[in-house]
């Protein structure tokens, strides 16, 4: 996801030059990154870009060790799963 691609190219270089806590923090900045777009997206009602960030924050959680990542990711899912809901709803009932 080239919005929050930034911070894996600064893991990466992180690690190559053994600066681990320079890593754990660009670890986090990346799960912010990911949550609070995602959160955004779906808020908005771009439910296919935030289910897309979703997809990318499961992938760049197994990647990276981002074990945290995983439950904030599925409270979006949630969130993007009631909207749906409530389109379908909303559809049925016009």
């Amino acid at each position: 996801m080239p919005i929050c691609g930034k911070w894996e190219k600064l893991i990466t270089w992180a690690e190559k030059e053994g600066n681990s806590a320079k890593a754990l923090e660009f670890r986090e900045k990346l799960a912010e990154c990911i949550v609070y777009t995602a959160m955004e997206k779906a808020r908005k009602g771009d439910l296919a870009e935030a289910e897309a960030l979703v997809k990318y924050g499961r992938e760049a959680a197994k990647k990276f060790g981002i074990e945290e990542l995983s439950f904030h990711l599925s409270l979006i899912e949630k969130e993007i799963e009631k909207k749906r809901e409530r389109r379908k709803a909303v559809a049925q009932t016009k």
